[in-house]
């Protein structure tokens, strides 16, 4: 019987055939690049490498970490409060059977070595520190794991397996070569490059399947080492592994937290204020030309005593005036020279003229005398100009040979140790609840205030309150060891007469989360932080009461905390 098709139906035919040779080849290809047993589907991606081998163990005096490495282990010895690096401790390490002192490092940290450290396994370990007159026992188990199992690096153990598949594979490519180019005159372009891709697929395919089967231990060649696991790092659950290594490059510092009864805070805006009975401003009475003093002219920030004279302001008159003056002063010198020749003329006469007229000559003489002087002497007067108070120069505004006017203010002297600050307040209540308040010019600063008095008058809708310095904080100021100056505005912290329970601590250990609340940092591990959502406010410039978000033992980092915030 026979059968003719047609063309249409025939490179139908043609089309399907060149299909299904297509699957076979890629279901082919797929099956032999898995091979037996290795499902590449959803794996998840490789870890960035695992953290040593480490045994951790604290106490209410110390908190120790044992990091081994190459068969060594170097241990980390920290005040479990504070989290300071102890250095000079005597550290005796008992692991299985082996005993011995660990050694102290260059670096703060110790070193101990033993055969166990080198063998997978649990190895308990204990620690008997001596710390000056602390002496406590840690202990902890230590966690060997065997880095190599399943890894083996061994060359392929038949490589003739290798070898028969690329022959395989060859004799493949060349038979379907044969029919490509018959097929190439009966059905085109097209059935050839199908029927290529087809061979090359399955090439391809089994090659790979006998490289992965190659034999046991199969090379995975120059592959990339994994990350450090002893770097820091945030976890998934925005805790942090901080290694005592970067704890101590960052001088990580905690504090243990508790709840104390802590006042209620007002916090008030003020400004820096200079003490009326201990400031002063220098002002010339009439106009001049300004000359150095003694010890020339006072600079910014320069010392002077009360009394001290500071310039010298040389009077300047107009040429009228001057002119008037010489010859007012002329005028007062010939009537003096005619007043003497008449008591000289009276004094011979004596006796016969009365005693009264020669006693009015002698008076008429001393008077022109002290009128010619005076006038003499103000044409060229000058004036000193003296210090009111003792302090600090805090403004000059005048240099040598300067032209000044009458009142014009030459220089500002104020007494450091003496600093008020004003503050305003807008509740008249506050007057009677204020127990203490400090002043804060910026993070950490703090200056204990007395308030020495209030305005009974509304000043812009708020009461005037004025606060002065006290104590040893108030030489600090005159030593500049506080940033604070006349005119700068601060912040008034009023520690009322009410109190809540809170904890206290320093204002460097609150940050800001991503989402800019307040947090802290709590140290819940020897190299775990996590952090903690906190509602905190100021007790004074230097410390803040947190009301809500901390527990009574909570270790808190009080120094480091917005490194340890930056670690990603």
């Amino acid at each position: 019987m026979n059968l003719i098709f047609k063309p249409n139906l025939a490179l139908a035919l043609a089309n399907t055939a060149q299909a299904a040779i297509l699957s076979i080849a890629i279901v082919f290809s797929a099956a032999t690049v898995a091979g037996e047993g290795h499902d590449h589907g959803d794996a998840p991606p490789a870890a960035a490498g695992t953290a040593s081998p480490r045994v951790t163990s604290h106490s209410d005096l110390f908190e120790l970490v044992g990091v081994v490495e190459a068969g060594e282990m170097k241990i980390f010895l920290d005040r479990y409060a504070t989290n300071e690096p102890i250095t000079d401790a005597k550290i005796e390490v008992e692991a299985g059977t082996i005993k011995g002192m660990a050694t102290p490092a260059a670096d703060g940290s110790y070193s101990f070595k033993s055969d166990l450290f080198g063998k997978p396994g649990t190895v308990p370990v204990s620690f008997t520190v001596i710390a000056g007159k602390d002496s406590d026992l840690l202990a902890g188990d230590l966690v060997m794991t065997d880095s190599q199992a399943g890894h083996s690096h061994e060359p392929a153990k038949r490589p003739w397996l290798r070898w028969t598949a690329y022959g395989a594979g060859a004799f493949i490519v060349l038979a379907i070569a044969a029919a490509l180019v018959r097929a190439r005159k009966r059905r085109g372009s097209y059935t050839v490059a199908t029927l290529f891709i087809a061979a090359l697929a399955i090439f391809t395919g089994a090659t790979a399947s006998f490289d992965a089967k190659a034999g046991e231990g199969h090379d995975h060649g120059d592959a990339a080492p994994a990350a450090s696991g002893n770097a820091p790092k945030r976890q998934a659950d925005g805790s942090v592994f901080l290694p005592k290594t970067s704890q101590r490059q960052l001088a990580v510092r905690t504090m243990v937290v508790e709840e104390k009864s802590l006042p209620k805070i007002v916090e008030l805006t003020g400004r820096v204020v200079a003490d009326v009975n201990a400031s002063g401003k220098v002002q010339p009475t009439q106009a001049g030309r300004v000359e150095a003093g003694p010890r020339g002219l006072p600079s910014l920030g320069q010392t002077v005593r009360k009394g001290e004279v500071l310039a010298v302001v040389r009077t300047s008159v107009g040429a009228i005036e001057k002119a008037n003056q010489q010859a007012q002063s002329a005028e007062l010198r010939a009537n003096l020279d005619l007043a003497r020749k008449k008591v000289a003329r009276l004094e011979q006469l004596e006796g016969t003229v009365p005693a009264k007229e020669i006693e009015e000559a002698k008076s008429e003489v001393a008077s022109l005398q002290q009128r010619a002087a005076v006038v003499g002497g103000s044409v060229s007067t000058s004036e000193a100009l003296t210090a009111p108070v003792s302090g600090v120069i805090t403004a000059a505004n005048v240099v040598a040979g300067q032209v000044v006017d009458a009142r014009e203010v030459l220089f500002e002297i104020v007494d450091t140790s003496r600093l008020g600050v004003e503050a305003s307040a807008f509740d008249a209540s506050l007057l009677a609840n204020i127990a203490s308040a400090s002043a804060s010019a910026g993070p950490g600063s703090n200056a204990p205030l007395q308030l020495t008095g209030s305005g009974r008058a509304l000043r812009e809708g708020a009461i005037p309150l004025l606060f002065r310095t006290v104590g040893k904080d108030a030489l600090a100021l005159a030593n500049r060891e506080l940033p604070l100056a006349v005119g700068q505005p601060v912040k008034v912290i009023v520690q009322t007469k009410e109190h809540v329970k809170g904890f206290a601590v320093p204002t460097a250990a609150v940050v800001k989360n991503p989402s800019n609340q307040d947090m802290v940092w709590v140290h819940t591990g020897a190299e775990q932080f996590v952090p903690r959502t906190v509602r905190a406010i100021a007790l004074d410039g230097a410390t803040v009461s947190v009301i809500d978000g901390l527990k009574a033992g909570d270790r808190v980092v009080t120094q480091g905390a917005p490194l340890v915030n930056q670690v990603r």
